[in-house]
């Protein structure tokens, strides 16, 4: 294997490079944390380079089995050793692998673990690791302790929102309770949408309350719903009894080609019984036979016209009965899901209702309460063991660490 010659120029930019590599990692968050205790864990961003090129650094990731693919050696495991560690190791995978004989070789971690902030945080999530970071900056980064307090301002806000729902869930009921009024007429064939038919759910949301407007609008769809309705049913019988006329002409049709078939098998009888005797020609007797056997097809045509009208018959009455039973499936589904709209309405407005009342028994008891407190633990992977270590405030944390934040008392 060949190697760059160094040359006086190239060991001063050497030297040069190296003095910026220094200066990077004695101003960067690692070299202030220490390379010789930090343990170096999956999820690690590293800066790999060759000190003896003028390529720029690379960048690699520890992945969760704990190696690295480094250039020209492939993967080294490189998890649960300090980056002191990690460097001597690859200067002996170069070596052993012929690759350099003096391997000039920089590792730097650019970016640490994230910590991750759980509990009663009010952002609980993941955040970037910084050395000297401590639980207390930790949960700033969380957005602070998670609290019931809030100002008054808030408050007042709030206690509109509630208002605000519980009056639209009033208005939603009453909706609700007039629309099933009025599929319950369609239902019974009714021409007027009736108070007394509002589900028992819903009778009190529209007591002392204007329907004036919402009556002439289910009043309308009523309408609308009892003519559109009575018009397909008016359209199907038309056309049953139009198909049975036509099966009763074709029953009438059927009779009298009967007594022409008869009235031609006589005729052909006597002609038959002539043409034996020979006392008429072979022409007769043909045009005798002929006769009697157009007679039969088109007693066969009207038998055929008939079949046809019995299946236009039976499909027209097949469509109006579907017509009516999903008309009157529709109507009792609506009212199905009219029912439970109601029952949920009703349950959230009685959310809305016992929050609106506890946040003014809250606001009311406001100055009397004890100001509540926090305890605070650190979860972190010791010997391959994650455990659970009581912290304060103060508490460094290290990269990966979770903090786990918890209401102590009130």
């Amino acid at each position: 294997m060949r190697y760059p010659i160094v040359t006086g120029r190239r060991m001063l930019t050497i030297a040069v490079e190296f003095l910026f590599v220094a200066a990077l990692l004695m101003n960067s968050p690692y070299a202030r944390a220490g390379a010789d205790d930090y343990i170096l864990s999956p999820g690690d961003i590293l800066a790999f380079d060759f000190l003896d090129d003028a390529e720029v650094p690379v960048t690699l990731t520890v992945t969760s089995d704990g190696d690295v693919q480094f250039p020209l050696v492939g993967d080294v495991r490189i998890a649960g050793i300090t980056v002191t560690q990690a460097l001597a190791k690859l200067r002996d995978e170069y070596k052993s692998k012929e690759i350099l004989k003096d391997p000039k070789i920089a590792l730097n971690i650019t970016t640490f673990r994230p910590v991750f902030v759980l509990g009663e945080v009010k952002n609980p999530g993941s955040f970037p690791y910084y050395p000297g970071l401590t639980v207390e900056q930790a949960i700033g980064l969380a957005g602070g302790n998670q609290t019931d307090t809030t100002n008054p301002s808030d408050r007042i806000v709030a206690r509109a929102r509630l208002r605000g729902d519980m009056d639209g869930a009033d208005a939603e009921i009453v909706h609700e309770g007039i629309y099933a009024a009025r599929l319950i007429a369609q239902l019974d064939g009714r021409t007027k949408v009736d108070i007394k038919d509002v589900p028992e759910l819903a009778r009190n949301f529209v007591q002392n309350v204007s329907l004036k407007s919402l009556l002439e609008i289910e009043q309308r769809i009523l309408d609308t719903d009892l003519s559109t309705s009575k018009t397909q049913i008016e359209i199907l019988s038309q056309g049953i009894v139009e198909a049975e006329g036509g099966l009763s002409i074709l029953q009438q049709l059927e009779g009298t080609q009967k007594e022409v078939i008869d009235s031609n098998v006589k005729d052909f009888s006597r002609v038959d019984s002539l043409r034996k005797r020979e006392l008429n020609t072979i022409a007769e007797w043909l045009r005798a036979k002929t006769s009697l056997s157009n007679e039969k097809a088109r007693l066969l045509e009207v038998y055929a016209q008939m079949s046809e009208s019995r299946r236009e018959l039976g499909k027209l009455r097949l469509e109006l009965a579907k017509l009516q039973a999903d008309r009157v499936k529709d109507i009792l589904v609506k009212l199905q899901e009219r029912d439970v709209a109601i029952r949920k309405l009703i349950a959230q407005r009685h959310s809305s209702e016992e929050q609106f009342f506890l946040m003014a028994a809250v606001a009311a008891e406001e100055t009397q309460k004890n100001k509540i407190s926090f305890t605070y633990q650190i979860r972190r992977i010791v010997n391959g063991q994650r455990q659970g270590i009581g912290a304060e405030v103060t508490s460094e944390v290290n990269p990966g660490d979770v903090v786990i934040v918890a209401i102590s008392g009130i």
